[in-house]
């Protein structure tokens, strides 16, 4: 079922794969169910869930960076591998996993081993220790934009993109307003997302 679920999910959101693809997508999955216990990386522990809420809730964004061509991109506190590792088999560019807490650490090395990925590297700290630049920042399930935008901000290229998965329209203008009332006043943009079998709201928020 899980298996059919995943691959209804893509078609829905017109991606497409090869069955090299969907079975990183499935290595992940059985990889995360497989370590959960131990390493408390999701909060749910039903497959399906797992499947619908994080693989394509961030799979829901892959056409859009595969509209913004060959770059290197940065997902900070990117946990089990979200949206990250989840990108990676379809995107022209280099992903670097930002995470600091070890035990995900360790998982992610040995999960980017077993899906085959040659395009990804992992920085084993904070968002705040990082020094590199990156065409595009993106996060998911991170800390309040206001907090964590003056870093983001930071570690972005000139002409480069944040590019945050959020949920619904009014919390996300909520963490705009917030920012700026804190001086920041970055372009912004919504681009709304469709997640298949989640009757949820899910949108992208774009700063530049």
């Amino acid at each position: 079922m899980s298996d059919e679920l995943l691959s209804k999910g893509l078609d829905r959101l017109g991606i497409s794969y090869s069955q090299k693809q969907l079975g990183q997508l499935l290595t992940m999955v059985d990889e995360i169910m497989l370590f959960n216990p131990a390493y408390r990386l999701v909060s749910n522990t039903d497959r399906d869930e797992i499947i619908i809420r994080h693989i394509l809730d961030s799979a829901a964004a892959i056409p859009y960076f595969i509209s913004l061509g060959k770059t290197d991109i940065v997902d900070l506190g990117t946990g089990a591998g979200f949206p990250g590792l989840v990108l990676a088999p379809f995107l022209d560019a280099r992903l670097c996993l930002c995470e600091r807490m070890m035990r995900r650490v360790n998982f992610l090395k040995g999960l980017i081993v077993r899906m085959g990925l040659d395009n990804v590297t992992i920085e084993a700290k904070s968002a705040e220790e990082l020094d590199g630049k990156f065409d595009i920042v993106t996060s998911r399930a991170f800390h309040v934009l206001s907090d964590c935008y003056p870093v983001m901000e930071r570690i972005r290229r000139e002409n480069g993109k944040i590019v945050l998965y959020k949920a619904g329209r009014k919390s996300i203008e909520e963490e705009l307003a917030e920012l700026s009332g804190k001086g920041y006043s970055p372009t912004s943009s919504i681009v709304g997302l469709e997640v298949p079998f989640l009757n949820e709201s899910r949108n992208l928020l774009i700063l530049s």
